[in-house]
């Protein structure tokens, strides 16, 4: 009898040992993945670390047992003069929209010579000549007369080969050196950028570009740099660490948003614009230190890194990253920081992350088939909790970044496949995958898949072309508001939002396709088109407008953080159907009129409903309207006509909207980029 126990155990231990290390090998292959799967490989790794670092300093009773130190003491040698709402006003307030004349850049360099600053740099693009030689002539004598810096961007050609997007080569003699604004960002997350690049110029010559940040702190340092190799470079006698990739790894930090309430005079911007500013360094608006006096530049300037760069969001130059999103500039003024400062990440030998993915889930394997399934997962998860404030702690303490999510996911997937082999049946497998399955998907087409006769075929990849109404909503101030907010309370009440507001869609035969932050897109209507489809979407967006005035007077009584919503909608032909890999699918909607109507709900204000001609046509009898100004969006040559939805038109009520001639329509105002 006992040989048959061994062997079975033998047996249940073989297949642990299997499903573990399947657990490993599926971990290690998202460890390597493509740019493209950022979120699952080790990209996604760092932005789970610094996620879970930021989670503990801003945490008070965290803060209180790990006592992090501080990564980002101020920096006085940096300053930061940025082109921001107040300096895009127009004249006498401010400058007027970018680009400026060069004369304005020709005559503040020209400023900062006289107080004595030591480099300026620029993340302004100066690609080209301006169409006034004089005003060519003026930058150039002031860059003559100021050591700077200028940013130049890169590009990978289709043959693979690297080109270099330069300033003009007489603009170029003039300034001291040239770096790199290129940052690397796969995913979208910004994770560093590459400390020096080997590229075509457009001359054909073969040259080693460095980054911006890393010329302006070697001209500021008087140092010289290089490669070492993919893991380290060197500034003067500083030896620098990289990722392997011959990048530099940017330290995420928080930034401060305010928010203008109420337009005043002098410089403040428009009422509602966000003003986003780095406490690690000095910063002044543009339209404001052109105008210090000397003994005020001077106090500024001397001596110091002045960095010029965009942080209006009409310019469009922002980022993403583990923090937050906020303006280009600040992520070279970070590096810049860093580099200054010999702070850096340094990231362990991928060989040690690699060991830890195989090793700790054939621990678990083991651990978990000697002890009843239910404690062997409540251990595991208790071992990947300890492991993840060693990991935590090692990057908050140390900046040594050593693999999180991947070991973590390994341990995790290594108990739950062993348990599920232990003591789940065939059926109810069945229904988690099922339960699961309904959760990413709409009810509609979780019907229409279980009602098809080969469930498979409703998972084609083909699409199919359908006129719908595309629908946005997106929370207006919600990073002002989140910042009043712990996470528990901000997923509290988007969950809540969120629920109310689907509830809605449904109810009017849409679906929802997707949630992108605080922003939430609908169409109506998939899989099957239907007639009323404008109007049943544009009735859900007043019921919703409606359903949010109520929540928010609710909210507002319990003490709770209230915010507005801005809707658009737009009507067109799209391409619909399940879009992906047949390991990856999602149900969607794809074309001209899905970006349209992203440019819509930009435009709406909080409490808006904005539509498109198309959409007002097909309700223009059952809705009372308002026709606002036309707008430029990009991808479109002509401006688009917009309609502010005001009510539901009853039977028998005159129609009151407001209409404008269209052989007279007022000049077009830009619409927001996202």
């Amino acid at each position: 009898m006992k040989l048959p126990i061994k062997v079975r155990r033998l047996k249940i231990l073989g297949v642990a040992m299997g499903l573990s290390a399947l657990a490993a090998v599926l971990l290690v292959t998202a460890y390597f993945l493509p740019p493209q799967f950022a979120s699952l490989n080790r990209v996604g790794d760092y932005v789970v670390l610094n996620d879970a670092t930021f989670l503990a300093r801003d945490t008070p009773w965290l803060a209180k047992i790990a006592h992090f130190p501080d990564n980002d003491p101020p920096e006085d040698r940096i300053k930061l003069v940025t082109i921001d709402e107040a300096s895009l006003q127009d004249p006498p307030k401010g400058l007027g929209q970018f680009p400026w004349p060069r004369h304005v850049f020709g005559d503040f360099l020209t400023k900062l010579a006289k107080a004595g600053a030591k480099v300026v740099v620029f993340d302004v693009e100066f690609f080209e000549h301006s169409h006034s030689s004089a005003e060519d002539a003026s930058f150039i004598a002031g860059l003559r007369r100021q050591p700077a810096v200028l940013g130049m961007s890169l590009a990978v050609t289709s043959g693979g080969q690297v080109s270099a997007n330069e300033p003009p080569p007489d603009i170029m003699r003039a300034a001291s050196a040239i770096g790199s604004t290129t940052v690397d960002n796969p995913g979208g997350w910004l994770v560093g950028q590459p400390l020096i690049v080997t590229g075509t110029a457009p001359s054909g010559a073969v040259t080693n570009y460095p980054s911006l940040a890393l010329a302006a702190a070697s001209y500021f340092r008087g140092a010289k740099f290089g490669i070492t190799s993919p893991w380290s470079a060197y500034l003067g006698n500083e030896q620098i660490p990289l990722d392997g990739d011959s990048k530099l790894l940017m330290i995420p930090f928080h930034v401060q948003e305010d928010t203008d309430q109420a337009e005043s005079n002098g410089l403040a911007s428009r009422a509602g614009a966000s003003d986003l500013s780095m406490p690690q360094v000095d910063a002044a608006p543009f339209v404001e230190a052109a105008q210090f006096d000397p003994d005020t530049m001077k106090a500024f300037a001397q001596g110091n890194i002045i960095v010029i760069g965009a942080t209006a969001q009409a310019e469009g130059d922002y980022i993403l990253t583990p923090s937050g999103r906020f303006p280009g500039v600040f992520s070279n003024v970070r590096l810049m920081y860093q580099l200054l400062e010999d702070r850096f990440i340094r990231r362990v030998p991928p060989a040690v992350d690699i060991t830890l993915i195989v090793l700790m889930p054939l621990i678990i394997g083991f651990i978990v088939t000697q002890l009843p399934a239910t404690l062997g997962v409540a251990l595991s998860l208790g071992i990947a909790f300890v492991y993840t404030c060693f990991a935590v702690g090692l990057y908050a303490y140390t900046l040594h970044w050593i693999n999180l999510i991947h070991v973590d996911g390994a341990i995790i997937f290594s108990a739950l496949f062993v348990a599920l082999y232990r003591t789940i049946t065939e059926g109810a497998d069945k229904r988690v995958i099922r339960e699961m399955f309904g959760k990413h998907v709409s009810p509609a087409l979780v019907d229409q898949m279980l009602s098809h006769d080969d469930p498979l075929k409703a998972l084609d990849l083909s699409g199919k072309r359908a006129k719908v109404t595309i629908f946005y909503t997106d929370i207006r101030g919600f990073t002002a508001m989140s910042e009043k907010m712990t996470p528990e309370q901000i997923y509290g009440q988007l969950n809540e939002y969120f629920e109310e507001m689907c509830k809605i869609v449904f109810a009017h035969g849409g679906y929802v396709d997707k949630f992108i932050g605080d922003c939430l897109m609908a169409v109506f209507a998939a899989p099957d088109p239907r007639p009323q489809d404008a109007y049943e979407a544009t009735l859900c967006a007043l019921e919703q407008q409606e359903k949010i005035l109520e929540m928010m007077t609710d909210w507002g009584a319990q003490g709770r953080q209230i915010f507005t919503v801005g809707m658009g909608l737009n009507t067109g032909e799209v391409v619909m159907g399940n879009l992906g890999s047949s390991d990856r699918l999602n149900y969607t909607v794809i074309g001209d009129n899905v970006n349209t109507a992203a440019r819509l709900y930009n435009v709406a204000k909080g409490g808006q409903i904005i539509i498109s001609e198309t959409t007002y046509n097909e309700v223009k009898d059952r809705f009372i309207v308002n026709e606002l100004t036309p707008v430029s969006v990009k991808g479109k040559t002509l401006p688009l006509r917009n309609f502010e939805v005001i009510a539901r038109l009853e039977p028998g009520q005159p129609n009151t909207s407001k209409i404008l001639d269209p052989e007279n329509l007022p000049e077009a105002m830009v619409a927001a980029d996202h």
